[in-house]
């Protein structure tokens, strides 16, 4: 039988601490590990939610060298509804002639980084997006009022009836213009990444024919241009322009009204989109067959 003497005794007590201990300290470790990585993934989490990752998913930029032709087709990567090339053409596919370096740039809506542009948010139509002017869900016979619907006329008897300019029969900003300056019609603070190009978009159409809305758009307070709206009511226009962000991370966007006329002065906005342009550039070399020789006679 083990002889259990008191030297044992400690032997065993040392030992059963020591199991203790260590067990003690790996639990604690375990538990620090997990509630980091629990917020290392939430701060990763958190940030993908501000943070819009423009990816320009296009095949590489390519050299290509054609013998024997006095031509060549160069092919934009399909799946995009729109492409502008650099010599201006706007198909999928160009014939060059020359030797040269092209392009094609195409808008990578996959990435849309505005958050309810179209106003369908299902959630809330007034998601995504502020306005210095006052939101009435009764009536737009104040200036300076604005709503989210799919009729201007519901909400004031003299606007037009006339359909959104996403699908004509969904949600769109119908504005009773102010008579104050400088007020932002709608605004969104977007998160960017860096020497990035943007596409900003946006349409609008006046609801009222007489003095029709004069929007002017801006970047971190720099203006991007402006559009004078028609007089027919239900005529969408669209302003489009690119913006580089260069060491911004953040885009201010912002929408005014320059006309400040309290008599008409009524229009709508829709399909505001901003997001990251990408761009494929083909470097051509053609070689075309050498004329014949002309042989002289004697």
């Amino acid at each position: 039988m083990f002889d259990f003497c008191p030297k044992h005794l400690l032997d065993i007590r040392l030992v059963v601490i020591s199991l203790i201990f260590a067990f003690f300290m790996l639990s604690s470790r375990v538990a620090f590990t997990n509630k980091s990585s629990k917020n290392f993934t939430e701060n990763n989490l958190q940030a993908a939610k501000v943070q819009p990752v423009a990816i320009c998913n296009l095949s590489a930029d390519e050299t290509k060298s054609f013998c024997g032709v006095s031509s060549a087709t160069l092919t934009a990567d399909a799946g995009y509804s729109s492409y502008k090339w650099s010599t201006g053409a706007t198909s999928q596919s160009i014939s060059v002639t020359s030797s040269g370096t092209y392009y094609f740039e195409v808008v990578n809506s996959s990435y849309e980084t505005v958050t309810n542009g179209d106003f369908e948010s299902s959630s809330n139509h007034y998601n995504g997006f502020t306005s210095d002017y006052h939101k009435n869900t009764n009536n737009l016979y104040s200036e300076g009022d604005y709503a989210v619907i799919k009729n201007p006329n519901s909400e004031h008897s003299s606007f037009a009836t006339m359909g959104d300019h996403t699908s004509g029969s969904g949600y769109m900003m119908v504005v009773n213009g102010s008579s104050t300056a400088n007020v932002n019609v709608w605004a969104e603070s977007i998160a960017v990444l860096p020497n990035t190009t943007y596409q900003f978009s946006v349409w609008g159409a006046s609801v009222y024919s007489a003095s029709p809305g004069h929007l002017a758009f801006s970047i971190n307070g720099t203006q991007l241009g402006n559009i004078q709206l028609s007089s027919s009511t239900g005529v969408w226009q669209n302003f489009t322009t690119q913006w580089a962000s260069g060491s911004s991370t953040t885009a201010n966007i912002s929408i005014v009204n320059l006309n400040t006329d309290p008599n008409g002065n009524d229009f709508a906005l829709d399909d505001v989109s901003f997001a990251p342009v990408c761009r494929k550039t083909f470097t051509v070399t053609l070689n075309p067959n050498p004329s014949k020789p002309v042989i002289a006679q004697n």
